[in-house]
């Protein structure tokens, strides 16, 4: 068995002869490379992280001697087993085995470094004594986002939320290039609608995008997900429980979510469960970055602490492998892929909408202290009391927003409505994606 002087050795001098494997560019910006600070880069496992420490390995090396640069995958099996030291004597061994241009500072990437016991510590070291080196990490763990990260490492992180690809970078990823003002009608519409459908059904995992057992390849992910970024990491006993709390989360998808209903199934199958239970499975959930939570917005801290929330997950391919279906379930599926849209272009401040008539918003954008756009996602709009029960519910809360628009996202509908003087705008989903 080596010890952790070879093990790090053997995966450097691996690391320094080989090429960086191909990658679809995505958008990054670089100049947060520049800055002093901890780079993070959080998310779901499987959404492109490694993949886009390349790519920022690869813009380096345009200016840089590839020897000043470090890239160790904390999860490669032959640094097994873990001791805690393998961080902090990583430093030690590129110094003493490899050559160091001096004239510019050492890049350290360090990949899913949550598996590391301490790794808190051993990077604030880093951060407090090598003045020369950059620290570039990654980790499918809310722990590691600059809200819960560590005090030791607070105020000295960045970080960068990456998500599976967007439909923009699912059609750059499938070659199709297009002008948003014209696409509407040009030929590439029907090849845009039909890629669309697809990814509706698959999601937007790089890796699934590219291949064609796709729908075995995303069950396999949620299994990794399940297991070993919840079940292990949190050492749950009662494996079976957790399991159907996570189909039953997964089956919620767009929808509000009640632990107390929740609860109520699972007893009724023989689970012996408590409401708090639940509350720490799907904090451990979001804390893997697979489920996410949406409050209702509302200016009483009241109403946040006794309406439901609704749950959206990170990706709906995820969802349509190991969920039972009866139907596509469209609606639902564009809900899910609007929200996690939203996520990446605002990241916080997103709410749903409902007063006491029933009448309900899908979407709340909340700017510092104002809502500055409300959407409703009605997939369907051929369906004329549907719709006018969407657009009255966004009629009402332009009204309490004392906002002068609203949005209405659906399949392929494109109008403009001028209604008691308040503007709705009604715009195919697929194209609110890409512009």
């Amino acid at each position: 068995m080596r010890n952790d002087t070879e093990k790090i050795l053997y995966v450097l001098n691996e690391w320094f002869e080989g090429k960086l494997p191909w990658f679809i560019e995505r958008s990054f910006p670089y100049e947060w490379v520049d800055s002093n600070l901890i780079l993070v880069l959080a998310g779901v496992r499987r959404s492109g992280k490694t993949y886009l420490l390349y790519q920022i390995v690869d813009r380096l090396r345009k200016d840089i001697s590839p020897q000043n640069i470090i890239y160790i995958n904390l999860e490669d099996d032959r640094l097994y087993p873990i001791t805690g030291n393998e961080i902090g004597d990583i430093l030690t061994v590129y110094r003493r085995n490899f050559s160091v241009s001096k004239s510019h500072r050492v890049y350290l990437f360090l990949d899913e470094v949550q598996n590391i016991p301490n790794w808190e510590r051993t990077l604030r070291r880093f951060y407090d004594r090598e003045k020369g080196l950059k620290l570039i990490i990654t980790g499918s763990s809310a722990h590691l986002l600059s809200s819960e990260i560590a005090s030791s490492l607070r105020g000295r992180t960045l970080t960068y939320r990456v998500y599976p690809f967007s439909f923009r970078e699912f059609l750059k990823t499938k070659g199709v290039s297009y002008g948003v003002e014209r696409l509407r009608f040009s030929r590439k519409k029907d090849e845009v609608l039909r890629l669309f459908k697809e990814y509706m059904e698959y999601g937007g995992f790089p890796q699934v995008v590219c291949e064609k057992t796709r729908t075995d390849l995303l069950k396999e992910y949620y299994r990794s997900i399940m297991y070993r970024d919840i079940i292990e990491r949190y050492s749950i006993r009662n494996i079976p429980l957790f399991e159907n709390f996570l189909k039953l989360t997964v089956q919620n998808m767009s929808s509000l979510f009640s632990f107390g209903k929740v609860a109520n199934v699972l007893k009724s199958i023989g689970y012996r469960v408590s409401k708090s239970t639940l509350i720490d499975y799907l904090r451990y959930i979001e804390n893997a970055f697979l489920a996410f939570e949406v409050p209702v917005f509302s200016y009483s801290v009241k109403d946040h602490i006794q309406y439901p929330r609704k749950i959206y997950l990170i990706d709906t391919g995820l969802r349509n492998a190991v969920s039972f279906r009866f139907t596509e379930d469209r609606g639902r599926l564009a809900e899910n892929i609007v929200f996690v849209e939203l996520l990446r272009r605002f990241g916080e401040g997103i709410y749903y909408w409902k007063d006491h008539y029933g009448h309900e918003v899908d979407f709340v954008i909340k700017k510092g202290f104002q809502v500055d756009q409300i959407i409703q996602v009605c997939w369907s709009p051929d369906d004329e009391k549907t719709l006018k029960r969407e657009v009255a519910a966004l009629l009402k809360a332009m009204e309490e927003f004392k906002l002068s628009y609203g949005v209405v996202l659906t399949e392929d509908m494109y109008e403009d409505r001028e209604i008691d003087n308040s503007r709705v705008e009604f715009r195919p989903l697929w194209l609110w994606l890409i512009s």
